[in-house]
């Protein structure tokens, strides 16, 4: 058969099979519109770089990073989800794929015929989804604006580059989905053309063991080396190991899944003859249960471990700026900043001032220090080399800097200050104190650093030996500027960082979660139209209507619980291992639990199941009447 004919009776076999394939077009569209989105953000920071200042375009590039994570996350979910899916629509055609092998179609023909469908849905996925992603992209760029994430409105950009990329991340998608089911495709019997009822596979394959066995082994050489594990790189681990796990979960899932179903529907199969029934069908339909479990784990692990890791990193950051403050009082919104020495009571007064200059390739901000100030109000101290070399042409870097870059003490590098290159010499390494300090501290006596430094407006203040605070604090005010103690000003600055962190949060996963519910849905709309012959088998065995749509509900609670107690644990193992890591590396740190953003989406994916099994109830109406 040559490639020609293949290509036209896969246009055929698809008109003829296209309900299952219906949904996988879905579920690529989706994922293509997660990844359009997430391309056309990215692109939209390259429009906004024009006649910004410089804290702004700061801003403006800090987001490439988080926007990039959605994008990674977003590639990860729609291969995940779509690979699953093909393997789900192939796993259905089961007696037609073996009905071509008996009249003489070869393995190789039969995956071709699948690639060729494949490439079909693709061609229609891909452009619905790339629509989709663009139609979406302005409504959430003005969204990101008003909820503070983006300091300017970011504009739409070009659309060649985003569809591009969308689209090859489409194709490739699919294909590579339509080969991993093709391959197995491509291994049916003829005799199964002949059987009304397959028996689905749950044992793993031995690349599957592989793969599983692989990321137990991450997961337990994480839980052993964490004691000593340094806190970045603790926090790059959790971002990624949940996609290691889950990745590793779902190898096995067919098994795992199904297990975990029968388990949590063992309580009440002995109650109810649907509940008993539903148990047997989730135990013995591994590829639907799997399917349906898969979405769910993905976001519940992924979003819940990044909602823990970002808490992690606030309880950090609020740990050290609480463990380095020494000031009574914090100053903000000062006019002039320099007055507040004068008030009566004030010991110390130390400004703070940020500047922008050309280092490492880029532009990037330092803080400018008058360094026995900040020692004695923020307790800037080295942990190596000697502040007392912080002066003229010099700098000091925190240790995360060291950590993410690299440094040594005694190296040189050049910094461009006001247009001229100079060089100065790396002498300290800091502690971190995020909203203290910058990652890269430089003296207010460096050669042309007065020319681009600017006052932020904030004050650190150490009052005078026996000086009242609450006295002091009135004389600042009383200038006009706004004062807190050190204390108040360490929440306040914690608290605002948690929510911006939340709002960006659910921006980034948002739609991942949308994404995973209509992957649920259609797993359970696929399988549903599969069962019409075995409802029908039980209407006529005396089932009515009310104990169908129970079993399809009972199936996915059961299939559900399991996948919830997946996607926990790994969170759960997430959690355990950010937390050891902030208490190793800030002992004081604030412990706090995300109980409302983990609860939210613990609802999500409740509300996802629950569609899932209305969904599947509603689907199972047409075949309640006997044939």
């Amino acid at each position: 058969m040559s490639v020609v004919s293949l290509a036209a009776h896969s246009l055929k076999t698809l008109r003829q099979s296209w309900p299952p394939y219906a949904g996988a077009a879905v579920a690529l569209a989706g994922g293509i519109a997660l990844i359009t989105l997430a391309t056309n953000m990215l692109g939209a920071l390259g429009t906004a770089t024009e006649g910004l200042d410089p804290q702004t375009r700061t801003q403006i590039d800090d987001l490439g990073s988080l926007f990039g994570i959605m994008a990674g996350i977003s590639l990860f979910l729609a291969l995940f989800v779509v690979s699953s899916t093909f393997g789900f629509v192939v796993a259905t055609r089961r007696r037609e794929l073996g009905l071509l092998r008996l009249l003489g179609a070869t393995p190789c023909q039969v995956r071709t015929l699948l690639l060729g469908e494949a490439l079909a849905v693709a061609a229609v996925g891909t452009v619905a989804g790339c629509l989709l992603g663009t139609a979406v992209t302005v409504p959430v760029l003005h969204v990101l604006h008003q909820a503070g994430v983006t300091p300017v409105l970011l504009a739409m950009p070009s659309q060649s580059i985003g569809w591009a990329i969308a689209a090859s991340c489409g194709v490739g998608v699919a294909l590579v989905g339509a080969w991993r089911a093709g391959a197995r495709a491509g291994r049916t019997q003829p005799v199964e053309a002949l059987r009304d009822a397959v028996l689905e596979r749950r044992r793993p394959t031995v690349i599957q063991a592989v793969v599983t066995l692989t990321a137990a082994a991450a997961l337990v050489a994480t839980a052993v080396f964490a004691s000593g594990m340094p806190l970045l790189f603790a926090l790059l681990v959790g971002m990624f190991l949940p996609i290691v796990a889950v990745i590793g979960a779902n190898a096995v899932g067919g098994l795992l899944y199904t297990e975990l179903a029968a388990l949590a529907g063992a309580a009440v199969a002995g109650r109810d003859p649907s509940a008993h029934l539903a148990r047997d069908l989730a135990r013995t339909s591994s590829r639907m249960t799997a399917a349906v479990a898969a979405p769910v784990v993905a976001i519940m692990a992924v979003a819940g471990s990044m909602v823990l890791a970002v808490g992690a990193t606030a309880d950090w950051s609020e740990g050290a700026d609480r463990a380095a403050l020494r000031s009574e009082l914090v100053v903000e919104q000062a006019e002039r900043p320099e007055r507040i020495q004068d008030v009566p009571g004030v010991g110390v007064s130390d400004v703070r001032r940020t500047a922008q200059v050309g280092f490492g390739g880029g532009p990037e901000d330092v803080e400018v220090v008058d360094v026995s100030s900040a020692a004695a109000t923020r307790s800037l101290q080295a942990t190596r080399g000697s502040l007392d070399d912080l002066h003229g042409r010099a700098m000091a870097v925190t240790a995360s800097y060291v950590t993410d870059l690299g440094g040594r003490v005694g190296q040189t590098r050049r910094m461009r200050i006001d247009g001229r290159l100079v060089k100065v010499r790396l002498v300290a390494v800091v502690p971190d104190a995020p909203n203290l300090w910058s990652d890269i501290i430089v003296p207010d006596d460096l050669p042309r650093i007065d020319r681009v430094a600017r006052d932020t407006g904030t004050v650190f203040v150490r009052t005078d030996a026996g000086a009242d605070v609450v006295e002091t604090a009135r004389s600042i005010r009383e200038t006009g500027a706004e004062v807190s103690t050190g204390e108040e000003w360490v929440g306040t600055v914690s608290a605002e960082a948690r929510e911006m962190n939340t709002v960006v949060l659910w921006v980034m996963l948002g739609p991942a979660g949308v994404y995973a519910a209509i992957a649920a849905i259609n797993a359970v709309l696929i399988g549903a139209s599969q069962r019409r012959r075995q409802t029908a088998t039980a209407r006529l065995l005396g089932a009515t209507p009310a104990q169908v749509r129970r079993t399809a509900l009972w199936e996915t609670v059961f299939t559900g619980a399991g996948a919830l107690l997946v996607g926990g644990s790994i969170t759960a193992f997430t959690g355990w291992l950010m937390r050891e890591a902030v208490v190793r590396d800030v002992p004081g740190a604030p412990l706090t639990f995300p109980w409302q953003a983990l609860s939210g989406i613990t609802a999500a994916c409740l509300l996802v199941l629950i569609a899932a099994a209305v969904a599947g109830a509603y689907a199972l109406r047409e075949g309640e009447v006997p044939t």
